[in-house]
């Protein structure tokens, strides 16, 4: 199925002593099909027309122009991973507006656990820490939009996952991953929205450190 075109009205076709012709009919007809089916000219009333992301560092987004309506997704920061008496760092907190996505907690003594989440329609806890006791090593599991690891000493990877344990020493537990709240917010043109990106944490000696958060802007 093709959408719908929309079809552009001006002054010639709409306002006082006009003359109502056929095809302004039409279109008023058809134009709002072209809008629900987001048709070539359409105007986006609710995205996702584009897609931004920020991944590092703090201040205010603006709202662009022609935008009322955004969907927001945070994750926070992953936690650093723990071997063998050797602590990891709690991940940091991502923010934006009144969503929050907690940073995933340290591998310590035992494992890291998952950062919580607040503000969005959907709120999801990071994962906990993987624990392993023995020479194998540890691992740690995802905040949303992360990538279980288990074994080794790599880094976390994936946005907001916990940093691995150690590849060796007893105990060698992951750290948690970062919370992630999800929503959509009204807005209005030129407003400003203050973020804030919360860090990985570092890993403990020979452990890997957790991955930063993230925003996704939707609109």
């Amino acid at each position: 199925m093709t959408a719908t075109s929309y079809v552009t009205l001006d002054n010639d076709d709409l306002g006082a002593n006009k003359i109502f012709r056929a095809a302004t009919a039409s279109a008023l007809d058809t134009n709002p099909v072209a809008i629900a089916q987001r048709g070539t000219g359409a105007p986006w009333l609710n995205g996702v027309g584009a897609i931004e992301t920020i991944t590092s560092g703090s201040g205010n987004w603006t709202v662009p122009d022609g935008v009322y309506r955004i969907k927001v997704t945070v994750v926070g920061g992953g936690g650093g991973g723990y071997n063998g008496g050797s602590n990891g760092v709690d991940g940091g907190n991502t923010t934006f507006g009144a969503f929050t996505g907690s940073g995933g907690k340290a591998g310590n003594y035992s494992f890291g656990a998952g950062g919580a989440a607040s503000g969005g329609d959907l709120n999801i806890s990071g994962g906990t820490g993987y624990a392993y006791y023995s020479a194998v090593g540890g691992g740690s599991t995802h905040g949303y939009g992360g990538a279980m690891r288990t074994g080794g000493s790599d880094a976390g990877y994936g946005y907001g996952s916990g940093g691995a344990g150690g590849p060796s020493g007893s105990p060698a537990n992951g750290g948690g991953g970062g919370g992630t709240a999800i929503g959509t917010m009204s807005v209005e043109p030129g407003d400003l929205i203050a973020y804030s990106i919360g860090s990985g944490g570092s890993g403990g000696s020979g452990s890997g450190a957790g991955a930063s958060g993230i925003i996704i802007i939707e609109y």
